[in-house]
């Protein structure tokens, strides 16, 4: 769902499941394991992609026995 591309305003999180986080009212996905809280403290622009810095203010573990899926690329240029 959030690889497609959305007009700009679009709500992205439309259709989706979710709950409000308590912290500070943000989506947080219903089906996730774990969220975190995190707030910008830079950006900075990279060819066709964005780095975001960021520190986690509050966060929190739905099923602490449950197991979590990666993505693991061995080299950066390609999947």
């Amino acid at each position: 769902h959030f690889l497609k591309r959305f007009p700009p305003g679009a709500d992205r999180f439309a259709g989706v499941a979710t709950l409000e986080n308590a912290a500070d009212g943000g989506p947080v996905l219903s089906e996730a394991l774990a969220f975190l809280d995190c707030e910008v403290k830079q950006r900075l622009e990279c060819n066709d992609h964005w780095l975001i810095y960021s520190q986690v203010r509050n966060g929190n573990v739905a099923n602490q026995q449950a197991l979590t899926a990666t993505h693991h690329r061995k080299v950066g240029n390609h999947y």
